[in-house]
């Protein structure tokens, strides 16, 4: 997440948005660990789902940690990673998932789908 915050140009007309299922303080927790590392704060919001309401409308719970600890929480399941490129018209235009939270899709690889819709 904390490689997210070279993705945008300035002045871009993008959004850039994170949703954790972690309690707002859990979150703001995670977003001062990031900004620790000397190399600045996010510069996009990150939304805490602890309901798993967005996590669930969007089919992402995995179901493979059902029953087990994450984050300190019991929970029925927890979200697989994943990234989405929206368009406009609210369409996805490119997706990622990521069955390891630690794995995610390389900024080029978001940059291109972000210059894909441009054209």
């Amino acid at each position: 997440m904390a490689g997210l915050r070279s993705l945008l140009k300035a002045k871009e007309k993008v959004a850039l948005y994170a949703v954790s299922i972690g309690a707002h303080d859990k979150s703001k927790e995670l977003k001062e660990k990031i900004a620790a590392d000397g190399k600045g704060a996010l510069n996009f919001p990150l939304l805490s789902d602890p309901g798993h309401r967005v996590i669930t409308a969007y089919g992402l719970v995995d179901h493979r940690y059902d029953g087990q600890s994450y984050q300190g929480i019991n929970f029925e399941g927890v979200p697989v990673a994943a990234t989405y490129v929206i368009d406009k018209k609210g369409r996805v235009a490119w997706a990622r998932f990521d069955e390891d939270y630690k794995q995610r899709p390389p900024n080029e690889a978001i940059r291109a789908a972000l210059e894909a819709l441009k054209k």
